[in-house]
């Protein structure tokens, strides 16, 4: 199928548009930075303000201000009172070498997004990233743009995450329904931490996610707690008891039995507490649950004196658990020499 303008719109009204834009840009800038370019042409000679754009687009300011900021620093558009500067070549964009450097003496690193001419420079050069910025689109449903292409970049370059890597991080995020690019980058950076730097690897981790998933729907069905994905720190809990202390969604429920037998607040320290009490006792059933209960309850008939000589074992010690902070964070045991997780 062949295309052509139309002749009689050729001598209608016209608006320029720079050849650069076409030439360079419409596979880098989303639709968001092509509209409000397109606008801001058509009516360059009213000197029209922010707040008419957004009206006229029905854009809210912040993502207007976002998208005209692309064009900020490709030179095409300038900002008031600014004059335009004389650029120099800009370099490749790419990761910093690595320097055998100690760990406790490395420097904090602040990660920054490469421009938009880094990232139209590295699409150039790496045919690998033009297929991480295909791919991306195609996992996500929608067209990235400027925004989205640098935050990958940054990603990837910076945070170390393989492209095959990063694109099942995003795959599995768009399965959550959490496919904002904002979530995206905090969980890749959270992936970097923990070193899942590989197909088995994010295979793995994606393996715990998803169970960790599982488990918070059975325990929403079970105690009717309404919402519908965990918090951050819901979300170690649950890792914590599901893949280090081997429970099943049946224990994790007694332990939330014992925590609202004695709180009207859920608690997750405290089911940790309970869970991490029965795994250092080998209770693994809700048999030796009652059990330990039962033991304990004959335990507290015995005379002060006898109790003082004779040691016994508790699924869990009450009056401790009344005592401690409802908000104790959770601290990995095998991890306690290097403080809190």
């Amino acid at each position: 199928m062949e295309f052509s303008i139309n002749p009689q719109m050729m001598f209608g009204l016209s608006f320029s548009v720079p050849a650069a834009v076409a030439d360079k840009h419409l596979k880098l800038a989303g639709a968001a930075q092509i509209k409000v370019l397109l606008w801001l042409l058509r009516h360059a000679a009213e000197n029209p303000t922010m707040d008419e754009l957004c009206k006229a687009l029905n854009m809210k300011s912040a993502d207007a201000a976002d998208a005209m900021q692309y064009w900020v620093e490709c030179g095409i558009v300038l900002e008031n009172g600014k004059a335009p500067e004389e650029k120099e070549e800009t370099p490749s964009y790419a990761a910093p070498a690595k320097e055998n450097i100690p760990v406790e003496l490395k420097p904090e690193i602040t990660y920054t997004r490469p421009t938009s001419e880094q990232v139209l420079k590295r699409t150039k050069e790496s045919p690998e990233i033009q297929f991480m910025f295909f791919e991306a689109q195609k996992k996500l449903g929608r067209t990235i743009g400027y925004d989205g292409q640098s935050t990958l970049l940054m990603i990837h370059d910076f945070y170390g995450l393989p492209v095959e890597v990063l694109l099942m991080l995003i795959e599995y995020c768009v399965s959550i329904g959490k496919n904002s690019l904002n979530y995206i980058s905090k969980a890749a950076k959270t992936w970097s931490e923990k070193e899942i730097d590989s197909i088995e690897k994010a295979d793995e981790q994606i393996h715990i996610l998803r169970r960790c998933d599982s488990t918070w729907k059975k325990l929403c069905e079970l105690t009717g707690i309404s919402t519908p994905r965990p918090t951050a720190s819901q979300s170690n809990y649950l890792s914590h008891w599901t893949n280090e202390l081997k429970f099943d969604i049946d224990m994790i429920y007694l332990a939330y039995e014992e925590m609202a037998n004695h709180t009207d607040k859920i608690s997750f320290p405290y089911i940790n507490k309970v869970l991490e009490s029965w795994h250092d006792q080998g209770i693994t059933s809700d048999i030796q649950v009652e059990e330990a209960k039962q033991q304990r309850a004959a335990e507290k008939q015995k005379p002060a004196q006898k109790e003082k000589t004779q040691g016994y074992e508790a699924s869990y010690d009450i009056d401790e658990f009344d005592k401690m902070s409802q908000t104790a964070p959770l601290v990995y045991r095998k991890k306690a020499d290097k403080g809190e997780e």
